[in-house]
């Protein structure tokens, strides 16, 4: 579940992993719940690691992972 309370330790991570050099690559496939905070904090974090260089994808996105993502305009993080 990637609630509100879920998107202060997902910046963290993302964080982190921004700057490393190494393709950051997330599975989606497992979500079931995911809110507005953790979609902007993706969305800062797929920025971030296109401004260092870094590949950033969101692979295997679950239907409601896409439908939000599509809802909030952000389907574009999701790899085709």
């Amino acid at each position: 579940m990637l609630d509100t309370p879920a998107a202060a330790p997902l910046r963290q991570t993302l964080r982190d992993a921004v700057g490393t050099g190494q393709p950051i690559q997330i599975d989606a496939s497992a979500v079931e719940r995911i809110g507005q905070a953790c979609l902007q904090v993706l969305a800062a974090a797929e920025a971030a690691a296109e401004e260092a260089g870094q590949d950033f994808r969101i692979v295997g996105a679950s239907p409601v992972f896409a439908d939000m993502a599509t809802l909030a305009a952000l389907d574009t993080l999701i790899a085709a």
